[in-house]
């Protein structure tokens, strides 16, 4: 019997690749028992949509919870991939809950993960799983520390028995500015940048604020078998990945004294964002907002054929022990982030539908990117399938 997988949002940018994805993934002959749903406000456009991959549709909106419900009816999994998540996450992740369906967004605001983590208990009890953030950047850093913090455990990595001094995740920036990644960007501006720090209380990582532009560091984003190394400077960020990964460490017996998510940043980026961040609160002036609004639709829609499939991303992760000496120093190169985002939240989606187990029981709750893939047995060093055209480079640490 299959399972069925909605998909809201899918006539939007990331919707459309998301909606490929399940098509390649589930179609007849695959051997994955799922049936792929489209849903989303636009009728004509899911039609047409609908057509060309041969499944079915639906059209609701998110308006009244009631038809959000209706439109859940006999789905066991829901992928909202439609923005601003601000605005949708909330009614789609409550009615997912009411209907009994795994829930499985690709939000990228901290404030988005924030609300909905409240909900993980509510979850539970209903024996559903909420996994906000399946997407990139969120759930390639979660993916990487995850295999990372696999290693300290299994003793492959020597760790000091104290800990861990610090966790940090550095991204190259995007070579493109999509309409979703700039008000994502601009919603997420603060005059501050939450990382997390060793609570001396209760011994558990919380929550603290720096001001924009204090937390800068150097970053190699070479690959060492170039030969050369690629230093470039990169600026502490309001990220999901430093939550995640919160979240992710809390979940072990391993102790970390600090958790900071950096982006690339040029003289120029770091300089506009900080212009930025000082400005943040104008944003929140209706007349503002607005003129925001009008400005990032002049946006392109998102990359082109050609850049999403020649563009590469690159996640690093540096790991410290308590002697701030580096002994986890992995460099990740995956394919374009709104194609490595397709991939994976199908592979998640997927791995939902068919009874993805974690120590022998059903995933429920809040559950984190890397959680429901391991469970599925899915890799990061896999060369096929959810991590296609991914590479990782454990370059030697030390110093």
């Amino acid at each position: 019997m299959s399972q069925t997988v909605l998909l809201y949002g899918a006539t939007g940018y990331a919707g459309r690749l998301i909606a490929a994805e399940g098509a390649r993934t589930w179609n007849e002959g695959n051997g994955f028992p799922v049936r792929m749903l489209l849903a989303g406000r636009d009728g004509a456009a899911l039609e047409a949509l609908a057509r060309k991959y041969g499944v079915s549709f639906r059209v609701f909106g998110l308006d009244y919870e009631a038809d959000i419900v209706r439109g859940l009816s006999d789905v066991q999994v829901v992928i909202n991939a439609a923005g601003p998540f601000a605005f949708t996450a909330g009614p789609m992740a409550r009615a997912a809950l009411v209907a009994g369906c795994h829930y499985v967004d690709i939000n990228e605001e901290m404030g988005v993960y924030k609300t909905l983590d409240d909900k993980g208990h509510d979850a539970r009890q209903k024996n559903v799983a909420l996994v906000c953030s399946a997407g990139y950047r969120a759930a390639a850093s979660d993916l990487l520390l995850s295999a990372a913090l696999e290693s300290l455990q299994q003793g492959a990595v020597p760790a000091a028995e104290d800990g861990l001094g610090a966790v940090r995740i550095g991204m190259s920036h995007g070579l493109n500015c999509s309409r979703g990644s700039a008000a994502t960007t601009l919603r997420s501006l603060r005059e501050q940048v939450a990382v997390v720090r060793h609570s001396d209380e209760d011994g558990g990582p919380v929550l603290w604020h720096e001001p924009v532009g204090k937390l800068e560091r150097t970053f190699d984003f070479s690959a060492r078998a170039d030969g050369k190394r690629d230093l470039r400077i990169a600026s502490a960020a309001n990220l999901v990945d430093t939550l995640t990964a919160r979240v992710r460490i809390m979940r072990t017996a391993i102790r970390v004294r600090r958790i900071e998510s950096y982006v690339e940043a040029d003289t120029a980026v770091r300089f506009g964002y900080q212009l930025a961040a000082a400005a943040a609160p104008l944003v929140s002036l209706p007349w503002m907002r607005t003129l925001v609004r009008y400005s990032t639709e002049l946006l392109p829609e998102g990359p082109t054929d050609t850049e999403l499939a020649e563009q590469r991303e690159i996640l690093l992760l540096e790991i410290e022990d308590v002697f701030r000496t580096r002994i986890i120093d992995w460099r990740w190169e995956t394919p374009n982030a709104y194609q490595f985002t397709a991939q994976v939240v199908v592979a998640i989606s997927g791995a939902l539908a068919s009874g993805a187990k974690q120590s022998g029981e059903p995933l429920s709750g809040w559950v984190t990117p890397a959680e429901v893939l391991r469970a599925a047995d899915v890799r990061i060093t896999d060369p096929a399938g959810a991590l296609r055209g991914c590479r990782l480079e454990m370059r030697a640490a030390g110093g």
